[in-house]
């Protein structure tokens, strides 16, 4: 069983010292150590008592195939499958998956100094990132999007986007998936979300529903609407993005 919170998770994006963590008895004979505030998953087990979390509002149950799991904990950490990669399924030390040519990461623009691949993958943040529209029939098209490569696809079961350093907010937006490309399934939408309201801030989600049972190799993040600029209410902020989940 998996905890999910209704609601977005840190704004600060940093787990901070074990040394303050917050301690959950999760059975009888082991207790798992959380840094403080950073309680967004957790997973019973089988056969004992459930973990109780103050704001959790339903527990789903999930299934566990034969995969690694990348669980989230916070916003920032260090267990996300993009980091995973990078560190080649924990053989090495950590490279910018996009660097070694294990992770691809496009735009609705091209790549510049403004939009470069590496960045989201990355550990610097960048103060002007974004993707720029295409305009199909004269309707902008902005997305970005994450290839995880012919060697892996994922179930996920949470996502982290971390916003540039502008005030050009994104609020309507959508998480899809897909195997090939062409075809993209939507896991989580997001219309009129006011979650992010600062420069710099990390937000994230659970990704929940059927459609997030399955396994998918690429990931996009697609502009539904204007973000909160005026100038530029079609460019799509964004420094940082982690996917969590089950990945074969």
């Amino acid at each position: 069983l998996v905890a999910e919170a209704a609601q977005p998770y840190s704004e600060q994006g940093q787990c901070g010292p074990t040394s303050s963590a917050s301690v959950l008895a999760v059975d009888n004979r082991q207790l798992l150590l959380l840094p403080k505030g950073c309680m967004g998953e957790l997973e019973a087990r089988p056969g004992g008592p459930q973990p109780v979390l103050g704001n959790v509002s339903r527990f789903t149950r999930r299934a566990l195939p034969c995969c690694h799991e990348c669980a989230y904990v916070c916003d920032g950490d260090a267990n996300g499958v993009l980091h995973y990669i990078g560190t080649a399924q924990g053989t090495q030390a950590w490279v910018n998956p996009v660097l070694a040519k294990r992770v691809t990461v496009r735009a609705s623009s091209p790549a510049s100094r403004h939009t470069d691949p590496k960045t989201l993958c990355g550990e610097k943040f960048q103060a002007t990132h974004f993707a720029g529209p295409r305009y199909i029939d004269g309707v902008p098209d902005t997305w970005w999007l994450v290839d995880l490569g012919p060697a892996h696809t994922l179930s996920p079961t949470h996502y982290t986007i971390r916003h540039d350093a502008s005030e050009d907010f994104v609020r309507s937006w959508v998480l899809q998936g897909s195997l090939d490309g062409l075809s993209w399934t939507d896991l989580r939408k997001h219309i009129n979300d006011r979650s992010i309201k600062k420069p710099a801030q990390y937000a994230s989600w659970p990704v929940i529903g059927s459609a997030a049972q399955a396994a998918y190799r690429m990931f996009r993040l697609l502009l539904l609407g204007p973000t909160a600029s005026r100038e530029r209410p079609y460019n799509f902020p964004l420094t940082y993005i982690e996917l969590y989940g089950y990945l074969h």
